[in-house]
């Protein structure tokens, strides 16, 4: 079970959605607390990747993948 490119693509989209969403029905605040949750996931799986030697686009690539490749299984 692998998470692909096209997967990952269409899990930023949800997360755009659904933080657009949110922030007209509740409170813009939560709205972009949604996004932010999963801009600090991002970030996080950058640092660990970069800690593990992974440099470059295939970081940012994996950390990619593993911040929106959940979509795959939507």
């Amino acid at each position: 079970m692998r998470a692909d490119l096209p997967a990952a693509h269409f899990g930023l989209g949800i997360v755009l959605v659904v933080s657009v969403v949110v922030g007209l029905a509740a409170d813009a605040a939560v709205g972009a607390g949604i996004g932010g949750a999963f801009a600090v996931l991002f970030l996080g799986t950058l640092a660990v990747m970069f800690l593990r030697g992974i440099r470059g686009v295939d970081a940012l690539r994996r950390a990619y993948l593993f911040t929106f490749g959940w979509a795959n299984w939507v």
